[in-house]
């Protein structure tokens, strides 16, 4: 059975940036709803694609256009009340994991929850409830040092379910990984997608993204549609 999560929608969003004394277009102005589901986009280095994570995420600010999450416009948001936003609707697993050196793979899972104002109570049973459903409940107490960059990355994307984010971003989740690790790694955000969330996960690796339920391509910072979908130009 599959939740109703907000939907995730943009509306000809675009960034350019200053070059000298020109500007590069990093993303050409494109319109696209993210279903539900595991959605990958592809395309080749210098292609776009951290451009339009970040703009997914509200870490950049678009040069036209918006995104919608649930009706909201995280660019009409202040820099505080979009990190609150993020907070509360998103979550995210990075190519290098960026766990908390310091903390263990449960205190790690815990953090967003400790930010969002949980009791230790209720985020410490909630990060035990993660760690087993990523198979690392025996791994708690460990630091990030102390585990194998798969198991890093298995927490990492225990910590970004944490706070059961209606939108997952992964970047290059599985591009450090051996083979099998990636594939147990991939498994858990199609796990994470078919429960109704919608799940972005950037990708150089043809392999993975022929395992999404959509696809986006980039190439010189234009988006086109992949093998499912729709996109309104």
């Amino acid at each position: 059975m599959t939740a109703n999560f907000p939907v995730l929608k943009v509306q000809n969003l675009s960034r350019v940036y200053p070059s000298g004394d020109g500007q590069v277009q990093a993303l050409v102005p494109f319109s696209h709803t993210f279903a539900p589901g595991l959605t990958a986009v592809v395309g080749p280095s210098g292609s776009g694609k951290s451009t339009l994570l970040n703009l997914l995420a509200g870490f950049e600010t678009p040069t036209t256009g918006q995104v919608e999450v649930g009706g909201t416009n995280l660019t009409t948001l202040g820099e505080a009340a979009r990190a609150d936003f993020r907070l509360a609707h998103y979550g995210f697993v990075f190519q290098n994991h960026n766990l908390v050196g310091i903390l263990s793979a449960l205190e790690n899972v815990e953090f967003p929850l400790a930010l969002a104002g949980h009791s230790p109570k209720e985020r410490r049973a909630r990060a035990r409830e993660l760690l087993a459903l990523v198979g690392l409940e025996g791994r708690a107490s460990h630091l990030p040092g102390q585990l194998s960059g798969g198991e890093a990355q298995r927490v990492a994307i225990a910590r970004a379910l944490a706070g059961n984010p209606s939108v997952l971003l992964a970047d290059e989740p599985t591009g450090n990984l051996d083979t099998r690790t990636g594939e147990r790694v991939l498994a858990l955000l199609q796990e994470a997608a078919s429960a109704g969330r919608t799940v972005v996960l950037i990708t150089h690796d043809r392999d993975v993204a022929a395992q999404a339920n959509h696809h986006l391509n980039v190439r010189d910072g234009v988006v086109s549609l992949g093998e499912q979908g729709s996109l309104v130009r």
